[in-house]
């Protein structure tokens, strides 16, 4: 399991993409992050409007680059 600065380094800053349970895909960037019982759990905030969330990391969907920092790979990244 990584550390928690790694963990931190990977997802805090990052944007992605969040599917609710009612059907709605909202972009949020990721705030803070916690990991237990082998689970990584994000608090995402929505990039417009506001509120926080925790959210298992699975159920975001990460636009590229994978670490911060880094160029994008591509120019479609939503």
């Amino acid at each position: 399991m990584p550390t928690k600065e790694e963990l931190i380094d990977e997802f805090v800053g990052r944007k992605a993409r969040y599917a609710t349970s009612d059907g709605f895909t909202i972009e949020v960037t990721v705030e803070n992050v916690k990991s237990h019982f082998g689970r990584v759990d994000l608090e995402v905030t929505p990039i417009y409007g506001s509120g926080t969330k925790w959210v298992t990391s699975g159920k975001l969907r990460f636009a590229t680059p994978s670490r911060n920092g880094d160029s994008p790979e591509s120019s479609d990244l939503w």
